[in-house]
């Protein structure tokens, strides 16, 4: 049998490095296309680098850029929440709804902590995947905006999304 070629080797070395850098290269396509800020309902949320943002009807998606395809990867959901502006909220209640929701979905409620997000103050749950516990799902609310951001992903890169909410500003093209 025939040796590789020091050419076919070279090809087979660059093309591996470009595949292992190719997540990188497209959010920072994303992010010359797009900048480092998208704007969801009364929110301007900033997208970190290595994640890009996108929208599907009432629902904004910012994922992180897997390097390995097949493996899924982090994403944060928002979505409105719809309820009158005369609705008695109750975070208690919220929080009851959503850990039985979870935990049908095999996710243990391990934490929770107050958020504030765009000038409003919201609360997160954090749930932990009982078969795998690197894995995280924290659902946080933000009543006034009636607005609801969930992370489902490694644990971690849940800082990153709290970081995001944490960053997150009032949208200035917002009506309300």
């Amino acid at each position: 049998m025939k040796a590789p070629s020091k050419g076919t080797i070279t090809t087979a070395v660059v093309l591996l490095l470009v595949a292992a850098l190719l997540p990188q290269v497209v959010s920072a396509g994303w992010h010359l296309a797009h900048g480092r800020t998208v704007n969801y309902r009364s929110w301007q949320v900033v997208v970190p680098f290595g994640w890009y943002a996108t929208s599907h009807g009432e629902v904004l998606s910012v994922e992180r850029m897997s390097e390995i395809p097949w493996q899924k990867h982090p994403a944060a959901e928002f979505q409105p929440v719809h309820f009158s502006k005369t609705y008695p909220f109750s975070y208690d209640l919220f929080g009851k709804e959503q850990a039985l929701t979870l935990r049908s979905a095999g996710y243990s409620l391990t934490g929770q902590r107050d958020v504030h997000v765009a000038d409003k103050d919201g609360r997160c749950w954090t749930f932990e995947n009982r078969k795998n516990r690197e894995l995280l799902w924290i659902a946080c609310i933000v009543p006034k905006d009636f607005t609801s951001a969930d992370y489902i992903g490694d644990a971690a890169y849940a800082d990153d999304f709290l970081a995001l909410l944490a960053q997150s500003k009032r949208n200035p093209a917002a009506t309300n």
